[in-house]
């Protein structure tokens, strides 16, 4: 899958550590190749944020994205629960 970036998620990534780097680049890789990995949690959002959905780079942390067609991605964003999913 190809995997697009917002100027959203770029500046909400560079405030991640360098180890949250490392597991988002490892995780960005499973994404590629299989969005449904189990171990990346995917899952729909609802609500207000119905259409977006997320996966879990860490235990607190997320990135959103929407699909843009059967075979790209757009990740709009990247933090905390609560941060996201405000």
């Amino acid at each position: 899958m190809e995997v697009e970036l917002s100027s959203n998620f770029l500046k909400r990534a560079r405030r991640l550590s360098a180890q949250e780097k490392r597991k988002l680049s490892e995780c960005t890789e499973w994404f590629r190749r299989d969005h449904r990995d189990p171990k990346l949690k995917t899952h729909a959002l609802t609500g207000k944020l119905k259409g977006l959905y997320s996966f879990s780079i860490t235990y607190g942390k997320r990135v959103t994205y929407v699909l843009v067609d059967a075979d790209t991605a757009l990740f709009t964003d990247v933090g905390s629960h609560d941060e996201v999913y405000r």
